[in-house]
């Protein structure tokens, strides 16, 4: 009785987020007007896509901040040809017995465990990747998940790293680092250090020029745009923000 108790529940959890609405983005209530006009379109899409609903009282709540499972159940919906499960569980320790487990399994697995999100769980040898499903979603969280679509359609970019320090210049708050700067995974920015003695760029870390990459193309592509010179990276994405990015990045990949 328990073992079913908890297989209800994750099902519960997600028809409250995302289950098919019958409202369209012009008829809810919070939508309406200037305010979120410019996320109209993209929350109307995703609504008759089935990848995100309303509440039952006629709202939207457009300016709610999601979590990180919710975006990614969302972004499996709208791309639900990428699956890396294999049939397996997710390889976030905290994500097994989540709801989502799922969608981070398909997204995720294998070469697709990334720990740019929250770093390694644990020391050697073990490993342990985690991902804190419900912690709230930023913006650099959402660029990096983008980018397993655009690298999944081959349409990634693979810039000079001198390309990609010129393209961080325009941004306020994405930073170029030297070399005798510590930083052990640089979550929340495509870190370069500098090599100052030979006067040459290079990265730091694995999953530094995945991230520069990222940042990179999805930026190039308009998928994510600054606002006054800022990229705002660590700022939490609303509901409202999440609809029009998978949008974009929905019609930027269709070919």
């Amino acid at each position: 009785m328990l073992k079913k108790k908890w297989l209800i529940m994750p099902l519960i959890v997600v028809s409250l987020f995302f289950s098919q609405s019958s409202f369209a983005a012009n008829t809810f209530s919070d939508v309406q007007g200037k305010k979120y006009e410019w996320a109209a379109e993209s929350i109307d899409l995703m609504v008759k896509k089935g990848v995100i609903s309303g509440y039952k009282d006629g709202s939207f709540k457009p300016g709610n901040t999601i979590t990180k499972a919710e975006f990614v159940h969302m972004f499996h919906k709208i791309f639900p040809e990428i699956n890396y499960s294999d049939g397996k569980s997710s390889e976030f320790v905290d994500a097994r017995k989540h709801w989502a487990n799922k969608d981070f399994a398909a997204i995720f697995n294998g070469d697709y465990v990334w720990s740019f999100f929250e770093g390694l769980d644990g020391q050697y040898p073990d490993y342990k990747f985690s991902i804190k499903p419900d912690k709230p979603l930023t913006r650099w969280d959402i660029m990096m998940i983008s980018s397993i679509r655009t690298n999944f359609t081959d349409q990634t970019l693979h810039p000079e790293i001198e390309d990609v320090v010129s393209a961080a210049s325009n941004y306020k708050d994405i930073k170029v680092r030297p070399a005798s700067y510590y930083d052990n995974f640089s979550v929340n920015y495509p870190v370069i250090y500098i090599d100052q003695d030979e006067g040459e760029y290079y990265y730091d870390g694995d999953s530094q020029d995945f991230k520069a990459e990222a940042f990179y193309t999805l930026t190039n592509m308009d998928i994510i745009t600054a606002n006054n010179g800022y990229l705002r990276p660590k700022d939490f994405v609303t509901r409202a923000e999440a609809a029009t990015i998978l949008h974009r990045l929905y019609e930027a990949t269709q070919n």
